[in-house]
């Protein structure tokens, strides 16, 4: 659950920072609530499907939540 809550921290900031720089403003704590509403769903989906979720290199790139990852690597 940790790498969960971490990775999806880390899909909201780089989403509301894309938001950000296409409105040019900081998007604020409503977006966040939006993403959460709209998308929390989908993204855990995708997490516990996920390579991301048992790979070494989660904390990089597990955001991504990739099925298949050439840079895979088990994390044990």
């Amino acid at each position: 659950m940790k790498r969960f809550m971490h990775v999806q921290i880390r899909k909201i900031e780089i989403d509301k920072w894309c938001e950000g720089c296409r409105i040019q403003s900081d998007p604020g704590r409503p977006y966040v609530i939006d993403w959460i509403r709209k998308n929390a769903h989908w993204f855990r989906s995708a997490w516990e499907t996920s390579q991301c979720r048992s790979c070494r290199h989660w904390i990089n790139c597990g955001h991504q939540a990739l099925q298949n990852c050439v840079n895979f690597s088990p994390d044990k």
